[in-house]
C-alpha cells in the first residue's frame, strides 16, 4: 500500500491502518486510515467488509 495521510494527526504514514468506512448516499465509499500511533485511539468503525451485504445462495 501506499503512503496515506492519517486521519487523526494528519502526518504522512507509510504503515496505514484501516480504521473506518465511510458510506456515500451514491457511489462508492471510503476508507480512512490512521497512522500505528494512533490507530488504537480511534474507536473502529465498520470496515467495508463489515457493512457489505449478505450473500444467500
Amino acid at each position: 500500500m501506499s503512503a496515506v495521510v492519517c486521519c487523526r494527526c494528519e502526518r504522512l504514514t507509510l504503515a496505514p491502518v484501516a480504521v473506518r468506512y465511510v458510506e456515500r448516499a451514491s457511489g462508492p465509499g471510503w476508507t480512512l486510515y490512521a497512522c500505528p500511533n494512533c490507530a488504537p485511539l480511534l474507536a473502529p468503525g465498520p470496515l467495508p467488509t463489515e457493512t457489505a451485504p449478505l450473500r444467500r445462495g
